[in-house]
């Protein structure tokens, strides 16, 4: 065997070897995308602990899988573990950065301990991603009411009704702010639409009018 022929047999050896790596990669992927439908089933029964375990399966087969470390920590913050849920959605983040319902989930969880700036940092981004989620717009103007800047949370949650004019929780919201801004009427319009797409809010809205109305 001469020189060159020698060569084409090695370059051929090599590319069957990659060929062979590349299967075995996609069966493991395959493999792990299986477990994650799995602990999706598990999760839409509300048993988050066995969606968790089929995810950390997934997870063995595909350490580099964005949506597995996506799921697991909504399976986490299904289960009230905030901490893990926050460190899955980062590791997913870090995998796949423009995943925007990670920022959006991971600033809800960030916004609900007091961590204003970095939930606004999440929503800021996610929006970057996707200037259409009218959750998110409604959400950063919560973070900004709470940091006092009134007129961003008013625009936020204009915003979020102008994307869903069905959207309960902004009406309820941007009443509120008016309400503190002494735009009663404006505000009682807004209460007003708000139940009558969801009823149930009524005990909240009540609650909310009464707290501000003693301050």
């Amino acid at each position: 065997m001469g020189k060159s022929a020698f060569l084409t047999s090695l370059c051929l050896s090599f590319s069957l070897l990659a060929f062979v790596r590349e299967a075995a990669a996609e069966t493991r992927r395959e493999t792990a995308a299986s477990y994650v439908e799995l602990g999706e089933d598990f999760a839409r029964h509300g048993d988050f602990t066995r969606a968790i375990g089929a995810y950390n399966i997934a997870l063995e087969f595909a350490p580099d899988f964005a949506v597995a470390y996506f799921d697991r920590g909504v399976a986490y913050e299904g289960r009230g573990d905030s901490f893990k849920a926050i460190a899955d959605y980062t590791k997913a983040l870090e995998i796949v950065p423009s995943l925007a319902l990670a920022l959006y989930n991971r600033g809800n969880l960030r916004l609900n301990e007091g961590d204003l700036d970095a939930a606004l940092s999440d929503f800021n981004q996610a929006l970057e991603i996707d200037s259409r989620h009218a959750m998110t717009y409604n959400n950063r103007g919560i973070a900004k009411a709470a940091k006092g800047d009134i007129d961003g949370a008013m625009s936020d949650f204009t915003e979020a009704i102008k994307i869903d004019s069905n959207h309960p929780e902004a009406y309820v919201n941007r009443g509120l702010v008016r309400l503190q801004q002494g735009q009663n009427i404006e505000a009682q319009h807004d209460f007003a639409k708000s139940l009558a797409l969801r009823p149930s809010l009524r005990t909240f809205i009540d609650s909310r009018v009464s707290q501000i109305s003693q301050r």
